[in-house]
């Protein structure tokens, strides 16, 4: 049976699935496989002075575009694994972005955060304008939201913006045609509430 990356989203909530990172993994895998086939193929090149041009320049060349491309493939094989792996397997309470309630968020821990305690929110679009996108998945929601607060939230590491403590909720990789609706119905929530929002583009090219 073929597993879908598919989870319907409850009414309210951004809670991570393993099933959203299996793409990352994936990807993860293939660079990694690549860029070691380049990188070998490069060394084995400078290592027999292969392959023998009319130009030395166009040989260094030669020898270097594989090496170097393949020492990049691994590096961004490297990052997709390392942070797919690590969302895949948070659970529970760990698993938890995002929860609306008529009371206020829940965000990551469980961590409870009153409507009040709210001073403003920054939405944040990642975007990838690059023209090679090695880790780029368009299907995902590529979306941030920083949550500014009057006072610290109790538990949470302490992140200040100009002074200012935030809670950041990272909803890059969710499958966007699910929950984009979402995420545009959570935006009203904030605006219906007269809470400050503001947005803005972020060049992210992992």
């Amino acid at each position: 049976m073929k597993t879908s990356r598919s989870r319907l989203p409850e009414h309210n909530e951004f809670v991570a699935s393993s099933l959203y990172f299996y793409p990352r993994i994936d990807k993860g895998f293939s660079l990694l496989a690549i860029g070691m086939i380049l990188l070998l193929m490069g060394i084995y090149l400078i290592a027999n002075d292969l392959p023998e041009t009319s130009s030395y320049l166009a040989q260094i060349v030669l020898q270097g575009i594989p090496t170097v491309v393949g020492s990049i493939l691994l590096i961004f094989g490297a990052v997709a694994l390392a942070s797919a792996v690590k969302g895949a397997g948070r659970k529970a309470a760990d698993a938890i972005d995002l929860k609306v309630k008529a009371s206020g968020l829940t965000v990551r821990g469980g961590h409870k955060i009153a409507w009040a305690s709210i001073a403003s929110v920054m939405g944040v679009e990642h975007v990838n304008n690059a023209k090679v996108q090695v880790l780029w998945d368009r299907a995902d929601l590529n979306r941030t939201l920083e949550i500014y607060l009057h006072e610290p939230v109790e538990g949470q590491p302490g992140k200040f913006r100009e002074g200012k403590p935030y809670i950041q909720v990272s909803l890059r990789h969710y499958p966007a045609v699910e929950y984009r609706a979402l995420y545009e119905k959570i935006i009203d929530q904030f605006e219906n509430r007269g809470i400050p929002l503001a947005f803005e583009a972020k060049p992210t090219q992992f």
